[in-house]
């Protein structure tokens, strides 16, 4: 059984918001954000993320699950957003593979 650790995404998100950042990214700005997920009931957890909002699809090489919104990605949607999507994994027994964001900024300007 897969065990998806949500505190070690939430480390692992730091080089993330450094490189957004000097970009000159605002981490308050909403983006598009796309999570990958692999293996496990991905019918289910397709679903599931879809019933909750996020657009899924398939991955294209192996069982998987793509699941795309829009969100601001500051460190506080870090702590409850992983321990979202691990949940999920767990709860279908697939592996959280983290996520992307889009450097182009999609909320506010000033």
């Amino acid at each position: 059984m897969v065990h998806n650790d949500w505190n070690a995404q939430v480390a692992s998100n730091e080089p993330v918001f450094e490189a957004l950042t000097s970009h000159g990214e605002d981490l308050s700005d909403t983006r598009h954000v796309i999570h990958y997920f692999y293996d496990g009931d991905v019918h289910g957890l397709s679903k599931a993320l879809s019933d909750e909002g996020y657009t899924v699809r398939p991955t294209a090489d192996s069982p998987g699950v793509i699941a795309e919104n829009h969100a601001v990605t500051d460190r506080a949607w870090s702590e409850t957003e992983m321990k979202r999507m691990c949940d999920f994994a767990n709860r279908f027994g697939a592996e959280y593979d983290g996520w992307e964001g889009s450097m182009e900024r999609q909320g506010k300007t000033d």
